[in-house]
């Protein structure tokens, strides 16, 4: 893929996620002159302001998240976080959910979740073991999206699988716990569409099971 092919890429993505902030009635900068506050030279591609208190601050890469390092972009999420109202967002070319601002920190509360962990045992109880496993990893995925949001890490809109792959490189995962979750994640993906390759037991959701409830003892009282 050469430059040229690589920009105009970038240009379409911005141009129409910077169209649908416009739709949802925000005011929408493309790689502004000035920013609303000091990013150590930092220059996003978008500022999208839903009043002077409150908006976004957005890098966009045109290729897929499974190709970007986002080190760099840390530094960057923890100044716009110290800033009420504002977030920083990594949006790249494979994310394909609808861009919608009201729901942009919809993630479960910490209650929700606890309620709907207790359902589990529920399930468990009426031998429904499928329907508990897709659950806890309904949970288990708002765990991680919660925990890239606390610690500034901007991928909360990327796939699962990047999600975990970012997660891991930035320390937040273990290596044992990468690789169960990779594995969960790939019965996860053999459930949901119908597959059997693999044969699901009492074992894989008991693993499940102590995941969730390790990171939300860990997580929910840092």
């Amino acid at each position: 893929m050469n430059a040229e092919t690589t920009r105009n890429q970038h240009s379409q993505l911005e141009n129409r996620i910077a169209q649908k902030y416009k739709e949802q009635g925000y005011e929408v900068w493309i790689e502004p002159d000035a920013v609303p506050f000091d990013l150590s030279g930092y220059r996003p591609d978008l500022v999208v302001k839903k009043s002077d208190h409150e908006g976004y601050i957005i890098e966009i890469k045109s290729q897929s998240s499974k190709q970007i390092t986002i080190d760099r972009y840390k530094e960057i999420a923890e100044i716009v976080a110290q800033h009420s109202g504002w977030r920083f967002l990594l949006i790249t070319g494979d994310d394909q959910v609808p861009i919608n601002p009201s729901n942009s920190n919809s993630l479960l509360s910490w209650e929700k979740i606890i309620k709907k962990r207790k359902t589990v045992d529920n399930l468990i109880t009426l031998e429904d073991q499928e329907s508990a496993f897709l659950i806890l990893w309904i949970i288990l995925e708002v765990l991680l999206r919660k925990q890239a949001e606390k610690v500034s890490i901007p991928i909360e809109r990327f796939s699962p699988v990047s999600l975990i792959n970012h997660l891991y490189s930035q320390g937040e995962l273990s290596i044992e716990q990468y690789n169960i979750v990779i594995n969960l994640y790939n019965i996860r993906n053999q459930l949901v569409h119908g597959f059997q390759t693999v044969e699901f037991n009492q074992e894989i959701l008991s693993q499940l099971q102590q995941l969730v409830d390790q990171f939300i003892g860990l997580w929910s009282l840092r």
